[in-house]
């Protein structure tokens, strides 16, 4: 009976979240002129927010791996998305986004590292 209740709590602190959504880069959206690493800063992801990435045609938003994102590489594991406006919910752990377009944007700064957490108890 014990372990009953102990998964039922379990599964009402896990089920009873609900994900918060953000504007990637506010109302700049992504876009280089302003800091994608900055802007995730002071925020507290977790597993199940949504990023919503607004963009013009010029940029893409690419899920990669860490090699990916520190090197700036689109591999055949990554996920592109190129609608200009696409909304990605995060995994638990780390989540790595970059921009593949135009070349060399990503090494500008085009990049967005994320670490989502459980999410939290409910009270």
């Amino acid at each position: 009976m014990l372990f009953f209740m102990i998964f039922e709590l379990q599964y009402e602190a896990i089920h009873s979240y609900t994900p918060v959504h953000y504007m990637v880069g506010d109302e700049d959206g992504w876009d280089p002129v302003i800091s994608m690493q900055g802007w995730a800063q002071g925020k507290h992801f977790h597993a199940g927010d949504v990023l919503e990435f607004k963009y013009d045609d010029a940029f893409d938003v690419s899920i990669v791996d860490k090699a990916g994102y520190d090197d700036c590489f689109v591999s055949d594991t990554s996920i592109q998305f190129s609608d200009g406006d696409d909304n990605i919910t995060l995994a638990f752990g780390a989540n790595y986004f970059i921009s593949s377009l135009p070349t060399n944007i990503c090494a500008g700064g085009m990049k967005m590292a994320i670490n989502a957490t459980a999410p939290p108890p409910s009270v």
